[in-house]
């Protein structure tokens, strides 16, 4: 049987991830290991070590956004908030992951994807906040200022990817894929300053 495209996208954000994730934390390692003999500690170094910090960051983020989700695996609050407080440091985006128990990474999946598409709605930064109440999952944006592309929104609903997709945009193509699989539907609302996805 061919692979779906989407799973095949997803076995390859995986792979990808996987491959980086040793020798960006090897680096990290290193740097860490250079610190601890007593070396100064020179400008250079620490954009060096932020921004190893801030690769390894995204690589476990978008492991868990892009990659491939068993819903027999589940992801703890302190491991989520780890990786939302490295992925968002130094941004203009802040984000209080807001639910209190253990979570299927498909489901952690789906709310990356959210704060994802969430976020390139803020061209100015804002405050996102996650939170999972009686099986519905809301993803909460407040901003200053919100820029929401029409058509990529739209697919969220229709599930109809628009044609020449960007790649910053690809969660709005995953999302209500994600979202279909753990049999929700994807919703949201956008004001002047806050936005809103749930499933």
């Amino acid at each position: 049987m061919a692979q779906d495209p989407l799973s095949l996208a997803k076995l390859i954000a995986s792979r990808i991830c996987h491959d980086l994730i040793s020798p960006v934390g090897a680096i990290a390692n290193g740097m860490e290991l250079v610190a601890l003999t007593g070396a100064d500690i020179t400008p250079e170094f620490e954009l060096i070590s932020d921004s190893v910090a801030g690769a390894n960051a995204r690589i476990k983020f978008y492991r868990i956004a892009l990659g491939m989700s068993s819903a027999d695996q589940k992801l703890g609050r302190s491991e989520i908030g780890a990786i939302l407080r490295a992925f968002y440091n130094g941004t203009r985006l802040t984000c209080a992951w807001e639910v209190q128990d253990d979570c299927r990474r498909t489901e952690v999946q789906a709310a990356f994807l959210a704060l994802l598409c969430v976020a390139s709605a803020l061209p100015t930064g804002g405050q996102l906040t996650v939170e999972h109440d009686s099986g519905t999952w809301n993803i909460f944006a407040q901003a200053n200022l919100v820029r929401a592309d029409e058509a990529l929104w739209a697919s969220l609903t229709s599930g109809i990817t628009p044609e020449a997709l960007e790649p910053a945009d690809v969660q709005f193509a995953m999302l209500p894929e994600c979202a279909s699989t753990l049999e929700r539907r994807v919703r949201f609302e956008i004001a002047d300053n806050s936005l809103l996805i749930s499933f």
